[in-house]
């Protein structure tokens, strides 16, 4: 136990002899830290960031779940009909309003073909046309009594302004001439003793005025024209 005190005070008194705890300039520099160059320090690597990707969006819903109204469709356009065809009346028995019968027929000897305008009588059938009479059928003459052949004959009714257009041919009452305007029978005897004629519709650009023109360049009143129905 001696040896190993003796062993430690040596110990001390060689550690005394250091400049540990002197003021000197020296040993300050030893207790300075050391700094070492070791080079630029390496930058750490660059991180890599993954760029988001926003979720997808949602489905939509399925139609059924809206409730959508349908407008319903416009209307067509209206279209154009022309006016149905005015139906042939049946023959009246009695007068009509130009004193003519059911009965009555128009006849001449010849038709309106290649003449600007004709006469025509007014007549009874008393015969009717036969395979043994080549088409023809004898009439009486209201005027006159007269019996006459022929094949050219109409039977007729008063035209109705829908039906008028240019060409078509007309029966005509001549006794009643006004104002250069053939107009309609206003007699009986008058109606069915005076003259009568055909002709064909050639202007009916004054139909506002009340009358159209016809062939010879008469001016005839829109109640006074006849339209064969035969």
């Amino acid at each position: 136990m001696k040896f190993v005190k003796l062993l430690a005070l040596a110990l001390c008194a060689s550690l005394a002899t250091v400049p540990v705890c002197s003021a000197d300039g020296d040993v300050e520099e030893l207790l300075q830290p050391q700094v070492y160059d070791l080079g630029e320090t390496p930058k750490p690597p660059p991180v890599k960031i993954k760029k988001q990707i926003p979720p997808p969006k949602p489905a939509p819903r399925p139609d059924v779940e809206k409730f959508v109204v349908t407008p319903p469709p416009p209307p067509p356009p209206p279209r154009y009909e022309a006016p149905p065809p005015q139906p042939t009346p049946p023959p009246v028995m009695g007068d009509d309003s130009h004193f003519i019968q059911g009965d009555d027929y128009f006849i001449q000897r010849h038709g309106l073909e290649g003449r600007t305008w004709i006469y025509v009588e007014l007549a009874k059938m008393v015969n009717a046309p036969g395979g043994n009479t080549k088409g023809e059928a004898e009439f009486m003459k209201v005027k006159d009594g007269k019996n006459y052949w022929t094949s050219h004959y109409w039977q007729t009714r008063i035209a109705h302004q829908s039906e008028l257009r240019l060409g078509l041919n007309v029966i005509i009452f001549e006794g009643n001439h006004r104002n250069s305007i053939y107009d309609a029978p206003e007699r009986k005897d008058r109606a069915r003793g005076s003259s009568w004629f055909m002709a064909r519709i050639t202007d009916m650009s004054d139909m506002y005025k009340g009358y159209v023109t016809v062939s010879g360049n008469y001016k005839v009143s829109l109640r006074n024209m006849r339209v064969p129905v035969r």
